[in-house]
């Protein structure tokens, strides 16, 4: 198995600050916060997933007590498993002419993941604009992956777990013909020949026998929150581990990152001769944690000495880490011991600045925004 490095041009002044999470809101909380988007049209407002399919839109006000119901589609989530449920959402780069926000989200019946797209109401989303544009069957409930995002080619991406159960059993990882462990990337500004989006035609395996043309990268096994830094382009994702590692990498066009050969940088299982595999940006292992939240690049200017470094979590054990380039190279160093809350994603404002939603009580899914503070 050969292994490539990735090379990647990022400065980050050190050393690395004292910083703190603190809530944003006085009062409130919301059920099972998955995700927190940025208004794409307010300056002063974010948009709160919850798993069990709700959105609301809240004020960033430290008094706000409204928190406004934007779209309801629990008819037709399914939330058997703790990692199933409404998982994302993103807004159109269009927007303020679409009205278009895009979900992704658990089906049943058969289980299955859905990416759909629905339409403005005034100053809510309509249940039943929903168009469907694709759907991935789920052997299991678990590794659904979950990140909706436009690039800013203009196209979206969307990352995709393994398909669940533990070790990949269906060898989804290394398997091009299916859609499962991979990050695809579609127009889903217009329709193709077959399907309500069209391929990009510049998609690494357009054309392949037997490869579907959607994907953009693969070997992934259950890619948790991804984001691309805003000044690079480049588009970072958190890869949670089986067994032993957690890793964070850098998506190429076509690469892939090694699962179910590889966990991190270690073999896993199989054989990998003549398989060229992405090496990860950062790993670490048990002692750290055990399920990583993948963030952004810090391009805020309230904690100056941060600029360009990734920040991501650890679910279980609550560390934050910053990854900033020095002279011998990356390095993650760690910037919170234990946040406040379990954080089960992060955003990030037109400002740069950064946001988390998450839970204070592992067992208590009752969640409440943060923000990362000097």
């Amino acid at each position: 198995m050969s292994v490539l490095a990735i090379t990647l041009s990022y400065t980050c002044a050190a050393p690395l600050p004292t910083v703190r999470f603190e809530r944003v809101h006085e009062r409130l909380s919301f059920s099972s916060p998955v995700q927190v988007v940025a208004a794409p049209d307010r300056d002063d407002a974010v948009y709160v997933v919850e798993q069990r399919g709700r959105v609301r839109r809240v004020s960033l006000a430290h008094d706000a007590q409204e928190k406004e119901l934007v779209l309801d589609i629990k008819d037709r989530v399914q939330l058997r498993h703790s990692e199933e449920g409404l998982l994302s959402i993103a807004f159109a780069p269009d927007f303020a002419e679409s009205g278009h926000l895009y979900a992704y989200y658990v089906a049943a019946k058969p289980r299955r993941t859905v990416l759909s797209r629905f339409d403005r109401d005034g100053d809510t989303f309509d249940p039943a604009s929903e168009e469907v544009l694709l759907e991935v069957t789920q052997p299991w409930g678990n590794h659904n992956g979950g990140t909706v995002v436009f690039g800013p080619d203009g196209y979206l991406y969307l990352g995709i777990g393994d398909g669940g159960a533990a070790n990949d059993p269906k060898g989804a990882g290394q398997d091009r013909s299916t859609l499962l462990a991979t990050i695809i990337r579609i127009d889903v500004s217009r329709a193709g020949d077959e399907r309500p989006y069209a391929v990009p035609p510049d998609n690494p395996f357009v054309g392949e026998e037997g490869v579907r043309d959607e994907i953009w990268a693969w070997g992934l096994r259950n890619p948790w929150r991804m984001s691309f830094d805003r000044q690079t382009g480049e588009l970072w994702t958190g890869d949670v581990g089986q067994n032993a590692w957690e890793e964070i990498d850098v998506i190429v066009r076509g690469g892939n990152y090694g699962w179910n050969l590889r966990e991190g940088e270690h073999v896993f299982v199989g054989d990998a001769e003549g398989v060229t595999v992405i090496e990860p940006v950062h790993e670490y292992g048990r002692s750290s944690g055990g399920s990583i939240t993948g963030g952004h690049v810090y391009r805020g200017t309230s904690i100056p000495t941060l600029s360009g470094a990734y920040l991501f979590n650890d679910y279980m054990s609550r560390r934050t880490w910053a990854i900033a380039k020095g002279e011998d190279g990356w390095k993650a160093t760690q910037i919170i011991e234990g946040a406040p809350l379990a954080i089960s994603s992060f955003g990030e404002l037109s400002s740069g600045e950064i946001l988390a939603c998450g839970f204070e009580e592992a067992y208590d899914r009752i969640g409440r925004l943060y923000r990362l503070a000097p």
